[in-house]
């Protein structure tokens, strides 16, 4: 993999020993696998480094190497470099996002698309399939060693993010990739029983919940689950995991949609898509952004005018999409 600022980013991480390390809000797989791969990576080799993920360590990901490191807030002494992890902008930093965005400078290393590009420096590579994945290069050209523990860290965002190697993102590169992790001494068995097959009694509980309200188009070709404030406001963002991979279940459907809603007048909305829909671009559209097969964005007002409007984006993103094809 090319990184085209390699330079510049050596450059900063050897003018500035302090470093600030962000991932987003409700952090995924490859948010928390990309901050702490490079922590440890960074601070095995002399720089003092702060791990920060506004929302915490989701307890499925709290097996990972090095989590007690990781805050919600930080520091600053004089002047420090941020580098901000899988984020497509800054709002994506939550309550944080305007103190961050003070900062002396800003590397922003992401793999979306729809990234805002607003750092100083922009590493944006949309071809890979995870920013795990761009980390490790980015390991390999400082000359740093991957340990075991790094190593899982981003393992677990390459899997995670391509869905297990069974997305679309799925690439002969990422497994070469994987191959060189399995060898460190990664197990993959281990990070797959600790992120799939250890559910609460409280996420089943909603996941049943979940499916009893799944919709289906006409056509069969959107499928969605929409949740209200009274059943979501027994649950965490945790508990919601995953929730969204049951529509994208739906054999004929090509776009899966969970909408939900939040107790200040906002509904988040999760897109997913097989194919002919790109919903990083509707997302956008709807004042989001993400991937081609995975995105988001929130809206404001109730979650039936939520569901009316996230529904006919997607429907005319179809029709867009058949005329195309």
């Amino acid at each position: 993999m090319i990184i085209p600022h390699l330079q510049e980013i050596k450059s900063a991480l050897n003018q500035s020993p302090n470093l600030l390390l962000f991932c987003h809000v409700d952090p995924d797989g490859d948010a928390l696998g990309s901050l702490l791969g490079l922590g440890l990576a960074l601070k095995d080799h002399g720089w003092q480094v702060q791990l920060i993920s506004p929302d915490g360590v989701p307890a499925n990901y709290q097996f990972l190497p090095g989590t007690e490191y990781v805050t919600t807030s930080f520091t600053t002494e004089g002047q420090a470099t941020a580098i901000i992890l899988d984020c497509g902008d800054l709002d994506r930093l939550g309550t944080i996002t305007d103190k961050v965005s003070s900062l002396h400078s800003i590397i922003n290393i992401d793999h979306h698309s729809t990234n805002t590009k607003f750092g100083a420096i922009n590493w944006v590579e949309p071809k890979a399939s995870a920013t795990a994945e761009m980390i490790f290069f980015l390991l390999k050209k400082l000359a740093i060693p991957l340990t075991v523990k790094t190593a899982t860290c981003l393992y677990t965002g390459i899997h995670t993010d391509t869905g297990g190697f069974r997305y679309e993102n799925t690439t002969a590169r990422v497994h070469q990739v994987a191959e060189q992790l399995l060898k460190i001494g990664v197990k993959p068995w281990k990070i797959a029983d600790e992120i799939y097959d250890r559910k609460s009694v409280t996420q089943l509980q909603l996941l049943q919940k979940a499916l009893q309200r799944l919709s289906v188009s006409t056509d069969g070709q959107i499928a969605w689950i929409s949740l209200p404030y009274d059943i979501v406001q027994y649950y965490t963002d945790e508990d919601l995991s995953g929730i969204i991979n049951y529509p994208r279940m739906v054999a004929s459907a090509e776009v899966a949609v969970l909408l939900t809603e939040s107790v200040d007048g906002h509904v988040r909305v999760g897109l997913r898509s097989r194919q002919s829909v790109n919903v990083g671009l509707l997302a956008m559209r709807l004042g989001g952004g993400g991937h081609p097969r995975a995105a988001g964005c929130i809206l404001s007002g109730t979650l039936a005018h939520a569901e009316k409007e996230v529904l006919e984006a997607v429907q005319q993103a179809l029709q867009e999409a058949h005329n195309r094809g």
